[in-house]
C-alpha cells in the first residue's frame, strides 16, 4: 500500500544519510591518521578571526601567524575553530612538513569525523533498524501463511493506532476473536498497521482468517493486508 511505500523510502533515506555519514567519518579519520604521522608540533599565534552568517548559521575564519625551520607565514588559514580562540592567543598547531602552508589545531578534524559518526549511528538506526524488524515481519508473514494453522476468527471492531501517525493520519487495525470451543478458552488478536480503512470489508461479526503457529498462539498473522490488496485500487 502506498503508506507502506512511502515508509519503507523514508527509512530508507535515513539509512542512506546515515551510511553516507559513517562513510565520510571514516574517510576522515584515515585523512587525519595519515596527516598526523608526519606533521610536526608547532606554536602559532591567532591573528585574525573572521566570523559571518551563512544560512543563519554563524561561521569562523581563523587566521594565525607561525615560523617552521626559521620561515614565517604570516595570516596563514587554520584548518579549526573552537570557541577559546582570541586574537594574540598563542596555540599549538600541526604543521605539514611537505606543505608548511597547511597547518590545523591539534584535534583537527577529529572532532568534526567524531560528530559525524555520531549523527551517522543516529541516522543509520533509525532508517535500518525500523527496516529489520519490517523484514523480519514480512518473513514471519510468509511463514505462517505457508505452514501456520488457519483460524476463522471474528472481527469485534476496527480502531485506530495513535502511537503512530504519518502526515497526520494514523493506521487503522482490526481487533478479532476466536473462541476455542473444546478448552472454552477465548483467544484476541489485532492486525498489523493498515494505511486504508477496513470497515467496508470486515466489519463488525464477519470473518477473517487469522494465520497462527499450531504451537504458539502468540506467533500469529492476521490477515487483513491481502484481502485489502485484492478488493482496493488505491490512488489516493
Amino acid at each position: 500500500m502506498k503508506k507502506n511505500r512511502f515508509l519503507t523510502i523514508f527509512f530508507g533515506i535515513f539509512a542512506v544519510i546515515g551510511i553516507g555519514l559513517l562513510v565520510g567519518a571514516v574517510l576522515l579519520f584515515v585523512n587525519e591518521s595519515r596527516f598526523r604521522k608526519t606533521a610536526v608540533n608547532i606554536t602559532g599565534e591567532v591573528v585574525d578571526i573572521v566570523s559571518h552568517y551563512n544560512h543563519g548559521k554563524r561561521y569562523h575564519e581563523v587566521f594565525v601567524t607561525y615560523t617552521f625551520e626559521g620561515h614565517t607565514y604570516e595570516g596563514v588559514e587554520l584548518m579549526g575553530y573552537d570557541s577559546g580562540m582570541y586574537v594574540g592567543k598563542s596555540i599549538s598547531l600541526l604543521c605539514d612538513p611537505e606543505n608548511p602552508g597547511r597547518v590545523r589545531t591539534k584535534s583537527g578534524f577529529l572532532l568534526v569525523a567524531i560528530l559525524l559518526t555520531g549523527i551517522g549511528i543516529v541516522f543509520s538506526c533509525v532508517g535500518i533498524i525500523p527496516m529489520i524488524f519490517a523484514a523480519k515481519k514480512k518473513q514471519k508473514r510468509k511463514h505462517l501463511l505457508a505452514n501456520g494453522r488457519v483460524l476463522h476468527a471474528t472481527v469485534e471492531r476496527v480502531g485506530r493506532n495513535t502511537s503512530i501517525t504519518v502526515n497526520g493520519q494514523n493506521p487503522y487495525v482490526i481487533y478479532c476473536s476466536w473462541k476455542d470451543e473444546y478448552a472454552d478458552v477465548l483467544y484476541r488478536f489485532k492486525s498489523d498497521n493498515l494505511w486504508t480503512d477496513p470497515s467496508f470489508l470486515f466489519d463488525s461479526g464477519s470473518e477473517i482468517n487469522v494465520y497462527v503457529d499450531g504451537n504458539d498462539f502468540s506467533k500469529y498473522y492476521v490477515d487483513a493486508e491481502r484481502g485489502l490488496d485484492q478488493k482496493v485500487v488505491d490512488f489516493t
